[in-house]
């Protein structure tokens, strides 16, 4: 059938995911290129500016979302201990070595770049991630996995139970507001711990039917859109409140995904997801040499093609950059060393 082909590819990788992390990632280039241009100075058009605080709300909890959907799958394949090891590969050791590169070009660089950093900056890699640009999605996304494997390995807490820790924790969030750190991983525990429990029926051939149907996408447009534009007049809004916006866009980019990978349609997208780990680390750096060019040149003064021309040129050239910093053998940058181990999960009954 059809739409048993168009979802996995080959390597039995469900496709939609690419497709929604491709959108998601484009979403968040565009903030960190208006944020950078922000800074420079430049009159920046009111409905730029806002088409970013209004599609914010769901950008980053949908990654944890995403994340979340494959923990119970990642765990019976590795074991808690190669869980531990995939994620400390793939998300603490690229953290940890893209903020010391991000941080070190800046001081050297310090007359050209946006940021205001100094040698305590370093210190802010783990007390305060927010304070370094773009990188803290990252030690907040492992921070919160370690934390969930912990409640579910050895705090033994259900599926159901993991949710309302994540309620808790994000209501108890603003009392950790000063410190990024514990901040993010509070806000973002409830995204992630929804995860296994919508992974349950998701990945059924019903559902994802369901998910993929034209239908229901119309169906969810004028609520998605809705949420979007209260939350452009109301960003001030409760946590709880924002969680159930953040949520109804992140079930729309779902579904506009799982359509779009039903039609093999806008196959860029596709790409983009699979690269979007390796466009999250490099897209600041390359766009802020981009950036400074064109102003220096005189080449681009407005924002808005400026901006245009920042996020269609700093996301190929970080894929390039990726593929060949890996063709010349430096994939240690985005790796890390240690070793997962095929540990087989048993269930505690």
């Amino acid at each position: 059938m059809r739409s048993e082909t168009l979802h996995i590819n080959t390597a039995g990788r469900y496709q939609w995911i690419d497709y929604a992390k491709g959108i998601a990632i484009i979403l968040v280039v565009y903030r960190h290129m208006l944020y950078g241009l922000q800074h420079t100075g430049l009159e920046v058009p009111q409905y730029v500016e806002d088409g970013n605080n209004m599609l914010f709300s769901f950008r980053m909890p949908l990654f944890f979302l995403l994340s979340g959907l494959f923990f119970k799958r990642s765990l019976e394949k590795r074991g808690a201990a190669g869980y531990l090891e995939e994620r400390s590969n793939h998300l603490l050791y690229p953290y940890l070595v893209w903020a010391v590169i991000q941080i070190s070009l800046q001081l050297l660089f310090a007359r050209f770049v946006n940021a205001q950093r100094s040698a305590w900056s370093y210190l802010d890699i783990f007390v305060q991630p927010r304070a370094l640009d773009q990188l803290w999605y990252l030690f907040a996304l492992f921070n919160v996995s370690v934390l969930y494997l912990f409640s579910h390995c050895v705090l033994k807490l259900s599926s159901l139970q993991q949710v309302l820790l994540g309620a808790l924790l994000l209501g108890l969030a603003p009392l950790a507001a000063r410190w990024s750190t514990a901040y993010d991983v509070m806000v973002h525990y409830i995204f992630f711990a929804l995860g296994p429990v919508a992974a349950v029926n998701l990945f059924t051939q019903k559902i994802q039917q369901q998910l993929a149907a034209g239908q229901s996408l119309l169906f969810m447009l004028p609520l998605f859109a809705a949420s979007q534009w209260y939350f452009l007049h109301h960003m001030d809004m409760h946590l709880y409140l924002y969680a159930v916006v953040a949520l109804t866009g992140s079930v729309f980019m779902l579904q506009l995904s799982a359509w779009l990978a039903k039609q093999d349609a806008l196959g860029f997208l596709k790409t983009i997801g699979h690269y979007s780990l390796y466009i999250y680390l490099m897209h600041v750096m390359i766009a802020a040499v981009i950036r400074a060019v064109l102003l220096k040149t005189g080449w681009v003064q407005q924002a808005t093609p400026l901006l245009l021309i920042l996020i269609a040129t700093s996301i190929p050239l970080s894929i390039a950059a990726y593929r060949l910093l890996d063709w010349m053998g430096m994939g240690w940058l985005f790796k890390g060393p240690f070793k997962s181990r095929q540990v087989i999960y048993e269930k505690t009954k």
